[in-house]
């Protein structure tokens, strides 16, 4: 395995207690996230481009989630490194993930069950930051769909974020698809997705949550969950599906399911 920066926190040490609101709304290092353009570029030229140090994935499936405003983009250099070790992989059809989440949900709902229907396995399902969130929907409503989730960069523990530049224009957005700016407005099916954003997770389905406490966007405290197994890496926010650090840890957590009860290396 070619891995150089992971480290699997373990319960114990498992952060806890929340900053303070002004620390929480201009306090992340965002200037960090301009690494980004530096991180994609040594991905490619390291072994992980190629598939090496990625367990084989033998057309297993997976359904790669992206993340609020980011896009189908967003998770090219992911989707190309698991592509070149076998996996099968689809981007779910969130848009630019700007929507109701339930909209998003519903989106990647349909995806899950046509990636799972094409290859009669269980699908293994990769979140970036919101789309961590959706994730974790997808595996509460459907466990006997999901073989394993990982939470990338992701608010486990909040609906967005209280930093500026993502509360903002989230809370900008959550008011004008509730004025019918997407169409017909459903607030009960997004309800419904608050309360399953928080629901207990299913026991016998593995969750990872990768994180970096660098992370210009989300920060890493939200990012920790009793039902996840906590990774750090040390990435900026795209960083975490754009570099070498992220897709390792990636890749860890990958193997974890494949070693794991009904693996089939």
């Amino acid at each position: 395995m070619y891995m150089t920066a992971v480290n699997e926190t373990t319960d114990a040490e498992a952060p806890v207690g929340p900053r303070s609101r002004l620390a929480e709304w201009f306090g992340r290092p965002v200037h960090l996230e301009a690494r980004s353009p530096f991180e994609q570029r040594m991905l490619r030229r390291s072994p992980l481009w190629r598939g090496h140090g990625v367990p084989i994935g033998r057309s297993r499936p997976v359904l790669v989630v992206p993340g609020f405003l980011a896009g189908p983009r967003s998770a090219r250099s992911l989707s190309h490194v698991l592509s070149t070790a076998g996996w099968q992989v689809e981007t779910a059809a969130v848009g630019r993930n700007s929507g109701p989440a339930y909209l998003g949900v519903a989106a990647a709902e349909a995806d899950l069950h046509r990636l799972f229907e094409a290859t009669g396995r269980k699908v293994t399902v990769i979140g970036h930051s919101r789309g961590g969130q959706f994730a974790r929907v997808l595996a509460v409503r459907h466990p006997g769909v999901v073989a394993q989730v990982i939470a990338v960069g992701t608010p486990l523990r909040v609906k967005y974020p209280d930093f500026a530049p993502v509360k903002v224009p989230a809370e900008v957005l959550d008011r004008t698809w509730r004025a019918g700016a997407f169409g017909e407005v459903h607030p009960h099916l997004e309800s419904d997705v608050d309360r399953d954003r928080y629901a207990a997770f299913p026991a016998d389905i593995d969750f990872v949550s990768i994180y970096s406490r660098s992370d210009g966007i989300v920060d890493w405290r939200s990012s920790i969950e009793s039902a996840a197994r906590p990774m750090e890496v040390v990435a900026s926010h795209r960083g975490l599906i754009n570099g070498v650090a992220g897709l390792e840890a990636i890749a860890v957590a990958l193997d974890r399911q494949a070693a794991g009860p009904g693996g089939d290396r």
